[in-house]
Parts: C-alpha cells; structure tokens; sequence
C-alpha cells in the first residue's frame, strides 16, 4: 500500500496548536509502526527555507519527501496531485481543505463542524473555506476520519455522508503528561519561572479566542472571589480573534485585579508541569469537537471541569464535572468545591487518570492506518 500525507503542517516548527499537534503527534507514530506494512510519503509546499528543518527527523521514516517551493493552492491550479507526487493508493489531508485532483483513495480528517454552528466565533475567511471545503469533499472523499463521534454524526447529518464510509479515531496524548503530579520538581520550576506560585490556581490553557468562552470562567471566578476564594486564575495561550473580549471583562470585574495571570504562549515543555500543578483545568468552550485539554489534564493528575457542550462530554466521560456554557452560578459552585475539598480533588484526579488510558497517539496510529485499509476495501 502506497500511502501519502499531506506533510505542510508538519514544517511549522513553532507556536503550534490544534491541527497542527494532531498531524505533529499522528505522522511520526504512523510511520514507526507502520513502516512494515506500507510505503510512506510527504507532499510539502512552502517558500521559506527554514521549514524543512521540521521534517529533517521524519525524513528516514519516510520513502520520499515530495516538496516544492511554492503554495499548495498554486500548485493545485498547475495540474493533478500525481504529477508532483507520482502514483498513491491513498492520500490522507488533516482537515477538509484539499484543492488538488487526484486519482488516489483520498482520506480526510474532520475534526468539528463548529464553522456551522457557531460562525460568529470564527473569522470570515475560515468558515468560507472549511464551508465550501467540507462541501467539495463530500462527495470527493472516499473514507472519513472523525475525532469523536458527536463530529462524525455531525458530518452524517449535514453533509450525507455513509456512515460506512465513516470511522471514529480518537486522538491522543503525549506522555509528557501521563503522571506529571507526580513530578513535584519539575511542577515547582515551572511555577516559579511563570510566576505563578504564589497562591493553587485554577487553569485554562488554550487559545485566547471569543469562541473558548473565557468571558464565563471569568466571571464565575470574580463571584468565587467575592466569596472568599483562596486560589488564583492562570489563562495561558496565545491571543486569537477577539481576544480583546476577555480583557474587557477583567476591566469590569476589579476584584479579578492581581488574581488573574495572563501568561500568553505557553511553550511545549512547560505545559505538562503548568497544567499538573493546577487545582482543576477549566474548559468553558461553546463546542470542541474534541477537547484536548481535558485529555492532558486527566493524563497529567488535574481534575477538569468543562461545559457540557460539542463532544467533550463524549470525551470526558465520567471523569469531568461539566456546567451549562451560559451558567455562571454552576461554574461558580464548582470552582468554589474544588477549591476546598481535597476528597473531591483526589477523586477527581483518579478518574481522571483512569479515563485518559483510553487516550494514545500509538492507539490513534493504529486505528488510523485500519482506516486505510478499510478504504481500500470499501473500494475494491
């Protein structure tokens, strides 16, 4: 089997989150387990030199880097995907964008539908092109990968795709995170270099964007605070659309004032140690066709309490205390709970632990190259 991967997010070297860390995490563990069993390529295109440093520890697992210095929307519009790639059995794209013909199988991940949904939250240019990419490939697709189940009912809904032609393939966790409670060192350096010692915190990690709802979490804390509160709250993450939003609402709120730390992009090895010393990790998000935060912070001992909406009660499990995305009095109480009961806390953190052995980027691996090879007979 002849398989090629759409390999230009893998040449971001820094900053990355999202898609970019499914495809950073998946590709390398694909292609050590299954070297054996099929023949790898990468399809790269970019203008700037540097990048290809990214791919320099994929390229011996690889049979061939494919790589031309231009756009991958200019070089769909020159001609076929096989005449800069040559012949593939399968391609697989990360995301419903993918403007090249081909005549290989072509694979595509979806990871939510949320540019349906909840629009507003996203810019204009991003809902087009996931709307008309979504659209085009539905009928051009040969197999889907889903990273939960509520996204695959929610492509089978809305763009009537066979549900046989549809597979559910989790993604995973970089061990990183599995025990990192226990890595007392680490935790206590990480907090000092932050400067977030002083007082148990609770965390939110992830971009700081309108559709992620921190407005709630904020809120819900200055009325824990008002309360009495002992712990702080650390938002970590880059600034994305909107951001501005969540600065206003600490303008409103002064008793956020000196209780709030904005700790901006959070570098990889720091993120384990960050998120194992929080007293809970907090996900307010209007949908997540994932969510995964809450997946680390079970791996890395923190309990999580997340909203109730997209997948992220299919992903939780039993294991998260979820409150509606619009109540801040239960949001509120929870924070307040955890804050104090250190029974509730350890409980937490068991199930927690226990839920996140569901969750591995060799388990994703796996059932991920399964999808190839159901594609293959579905097409047979």
């Amino acid at each position: 089997m002849k398989i090629l991967l759409e390999a230009h997010r893998l040449a971001r070297t820094t900053d990355y989150g999202g898609i970019d860390s499914y495809w950073h995490n998946l590709v390398p563990e694909l292609l050590k387990e299954h070297i054996a069993d099929a023949d790898f390529s990468l399809f790269t295109a970019f203008l700037n030199p540097k990048h290809l440093k990214a791919l320099q520890d994929l390229k011996p697992l690889a049979s061939d880097l494919h790589h031309w210095w231009a756009s991958p929307n200019f070089l769909a519009k020159l001609g076929r995907l096989e005449f800069f790639t040559g012949e593939h059995d399968i391609v697989h794209a990360p995301e419903p964008i993918f403007n090249f013909k081909t005549s290989s199988k072509l694979v595509v991940t979806a990871h939510d539908l949320m540019y349906l949904h909840h629009p507003q939250y996203l810019k204009h240019e991003w809902v087009h092109n996931l709307m008309n990419g979504t659209q085009s490939l539905a009928s051009r697709a040969d197999y889907w990968i889903c990273n939960s189940e509520h996204t695959r009912e929610d492509l089978i809904k809305h763009y009537s795709i066979p549900r046989g032609r549809t597979q559910v393939v989790y993604m995973g966790v970089s061990e990183d995170f599995r025990g990192a409670y226990q890595d007392e060192e680490s935790i206590a350096h990480v907090k000092s270099k932050l400067g977030v010692a002083a007082r148990p915190y609770f965390l939110f990690i992830g971009s700081v964007e309108a559709k992620k709802n921190i407005e709630l979490l904020l809120r819900a804390f200055g009325l824990a605070l008002s309360a009495g509160l002992n712990a702080d709250l650390v938002i970590g993450g880059r600034a994305g659309w909107k951001s501005e939003l969540v600065k206003e609402v600490v303008n409103d709120l002064p008793q956020l004032k000196d209780r709030v730390k904005f700790l901006g992009f959070v570098s990889q090895q720091q993120i384990a140690p960050l998120v194992a010393g929080a007293r809970a990790l907090v996900l307010p998000s209007r949908y997540e066709g994932f969510g995964m935060p809450i997946v680390e912070a079970m791996a890395a001992g923190t309990p999580v309490l997340c909203s109730d909406r997209g997948s992220l009660p299919e992903v939780a499990g039993n294991a998260a205390q979820f409150f509606d995305a619009d109540d801040v009095d239960r949001l509120k109480s929870l924070i307040e709970q955890l804050d104090e009961d250190d029974q509730m806390f350890d409980t937490m953190r068991q199930a927690g632990l226990t839920r996140a052995k569901n969750f591995s980027w060799n388990k994703c691996a796996h059932e991920t190259f399964s999808a190839y090879r159901q594609t293959i007979a579905l097409s047979s």
